[in-house]
């Protein structure tokens, strides 16, 4: 009995592999999702290039789609630029999932993935349309019933046939008048030949008269056969058209460049909480492009006769600085307050060259040269509140005595001396 029981066993084991309802290779599951996936049966296999791959283990309805499990076996590599699509074998064949894999330039598929789908035109949706738009030519409601306009047609047909055979006689009097005409015709330039003779003539004369004015421009003296004859007036042309071009191409990569100038004057207003005093910063930023800036300017802005002995040394301090800028971040070095220096600057929602900047934030490092504190540190955050009005906060000199500093700053766009700056370059161009 025992025998038995376990051949029974076997045998239903090997008639459920040989069915494909079960595998013994290992396999990891990834989803597609159908609009629409009529005729397809449960445990259709899954095939690349016609090979089987897997089995559609299970169907279920995600948000009126058809979502679908696919076993695949865990030695066939799928990337996510792969395509599933339903196709059939045949015209009234068995439907199947056929898997374009993608390839190595994309993720791999990982398990429970989603691949990506193409829904494929079933036989019954193709003939539906094909019904569909027989039909509406059939029956156009702006040219009405296709069959009775055909046969309204023919009927329009015999009459044009039959006006034609009632006409017969008077389209014979029409070629024979054609053929008096021709005669007449001939008539005339028989009695006319010795006018046409000299009209001939007269054409000969003017065509010789030509060819001499031609002969005489090559080989004459006068400003015509110079142009035409002269080597070196030919080179002088050529090298003057190629200066124009040159020229030319100069002032189109010149008004391209003017084009996208922007230049804005700055003030920032900075109290300082230790002594009490509100410092001034003035100057102008310059950007010929959007990954590149310039910056001028004077910081701690003061009148210095009337400054005392310890403010001399920190007021009237040239800023000059070079910067590249990213999407979202700054780079830039030069000149900070007096001193060489290097800074960083990020904005956390618009582009760093964006008109209006919601949140940014800086760090400066400058003055490398300081003996006991090393470097002077500042860091500091401003917020954006209108276009041209930001207001923030700073930490001075971190790496030896912090100061706070709030501040506000002003940046108004000056068109008037971008565009002054683009004449000056178009007319330095012209000039060459």
């Amino acid at each position: 009995m025992g025998i038995f029981v376990f051949l029974g066993i076997i045998a239903a084991a090997v008639s459920i592999i040989a069915a494909g309802a079960f595998s013994l290779k290992r396999t990891y599951n990834i989803y597609a999702k159908f609009d629409n996936i009529s005729g397809l049966t449960e445990k259709a296999k899954v095939k690349i290039a016609g090979v089987g791959i897997g089995v559609l283990r299970g169907v279920s309805l995600d948000d009126s789609r058809a979502k679908l499990r696919l076993s695949i076996h865990k030695n066939v590599k799928l990337y996510r630029n792969g395509v599933a699509r339903i196709v059939s074998m045949g015209v009234i064949g068995t439907k199947y999932i056929e898997i374009s894999p993608g390839d190595s330039s994309a993720e791999e598929l990982k398990g429970d993935d989603y691949i990506f789908t193409e829904q494929s035109s079933s036989l019954e949706i193709m003939l539906r349309n094909i019904s569909t738009r027989a039909d509406k030519a059939m029956h156009n409601e702006r040219y009405g019933d296709m069959m009775e306009n055909l046969a309204n047609a023919i009927c329009s047909l015999k009459d044009v046939m039959k006006n034609f055979a009632s006409e017969n006689e008077n389209i014979s009097e029409i070629i024979n008048n054609l053929n008096k005409f021709s005669r007449d015709v001939a008539a005339i330039s028989s009695e006319n030949g010795r006018d046409l003779r000299s009209v001939v003539l007269s054409i000969k004369d003017v065509s010789e008269k030509l060819d001499a004015l031609i002969d005489r421009i090559a080989n004459g003296n006068g400003m015509i056969s110079t142009l035409i004859n002269d080597e070196q007036i030919g080179k002088d042309l050529k090298e003057t058209v190629a200066s124009a071009k040159e020229t030319v191409k100069g002032l189109k990569d010149t008004i391209g460049k003017t084009n996208k100038l922007q230049l804005s004057w700055n003030y920032t207003g900075r109290y300082d909480m230790k002594d009490g005093k509100l410092r001034s910063d003035v100057g102008i930023s310059i950007m010929p492009s959007r990954d590149k800036f310039y910056y001028v300017g004077i910081s701690n802005v003061a009148d210095h006769s009337t400054a005392s002995d310890s403010e001399k040394n920190r007021i009237n301090k040239l800023d000059a600085l070079l910067g590249f800028r990213a999407e979202k971040s700054e780079i830039y070095g030069g000149v900070i307050r007096g001193k060489a220096g290097v800074g960083f600057g990020y904005s956390f929602f618009e582009p760093v060259w964006a008109e209006f900047r919601r949140l940014k934030v800086h760090l400066n490092m400058r003055d490398f040269g300081r003996e006991k504190h090393g470097p002077v540190i500042d860091a500091g955050m401003r917020v954006g509140i209108a276009q041209w009005l930001y207001a923030g906060v700073a930490l001075e000199d971190i790496s030896y005595k912090t100061a706070v500093t709030p501040y506000i700053k002003l940046e108004i766009d000056d068109k008037d001396l971008a565009a002054l700056l683009r004449i000056i370059s178009l007319a330095a161009v012209t000039a060459k």
